[in-house]
Order: C-alpha cells, then structure tokens, then sequence
C-alpha cells in the first residue's frame, strides 16, 4: 500500500518541487538579465524574486527527504530514484521552455 503511495506522490511532489527549483534559476532569472542589459524591463526585478520559490521548495524538499527516511525508510531508495526521474524530465524541459521564450518575446516584439 505504501509503496504505491510514494510512487505517485514522489513524481507528483518533484514536478513541483524541481520545477520551482530550477525553472527560475536557469531560465526565468537569466532571461530577466538579458531583457534588464537589453533596457526591455520597465523596472528592474529583485534577485530576491527568484530565490524565494527555489529556497522554499528546497526545505520542503528536505522535509520530504526526512520524513520518507523516518517514517518509510524501507521505501527511500525508491523515492529518491522517483524524484531523480522526475528531475531528469523537468531538466529535459529547459530548452523547450527556453524556446518557448523566445518565440513569446518575437511575438511581442512585433506587435509592439
């Protein structure tokens, strides 16, 4: 029973958590730079803005860490290759994202 829990809470929980690790440091907070030397922000973003979400998720990500390792240590190995998974396919996701950016940015630019 619970192993079938850890393995739909696990992807679930990771695509959160690594989406709102990594997304923002390695797309969203270097796209902000380049539009900021570019002059294309109206007013410059604070750092703070990009690391509130990833310092977040990483604690509860620690959390998580500690309480399968408590609570359902027998089943840790298995989570923690769930979530390398799922960090594996949000990390696959980044040059579509990236992409996808510059695609919106033509598009603005444009109309604009």
């Amino acid at each position: 029973m619970w192993i079938i829990i850890i393995i739909i809470i696990a992807p679930v929980f990771g695509l959160f958590a690594f989406s709102q690790i990594i997304l923002p440091l390695l797309v969203a907070w270097p796209r902000a730079t380049k539009l900021g030397r570019e002059g294309r922000l109206k007013k410059p973003i604070p750092i703070a803005t990009f690391l509130v979400a990833p310092i977040t998720w990483t604690a509860l990500l620690c959390v998580s860490f500690w309480a399968v390792n408590k609570y359902f240590g027998e089943y840790l190995e298995l989570y923690c290759s769930t979530l390398g998974v799922t960090l594996v396919i949000i990390i696959a996701q980044i040059p579509k994202k990236t992409e996808t950016l510059r695609q919106i940015s033509k598009i603005r630019g444009k109309t604009t």
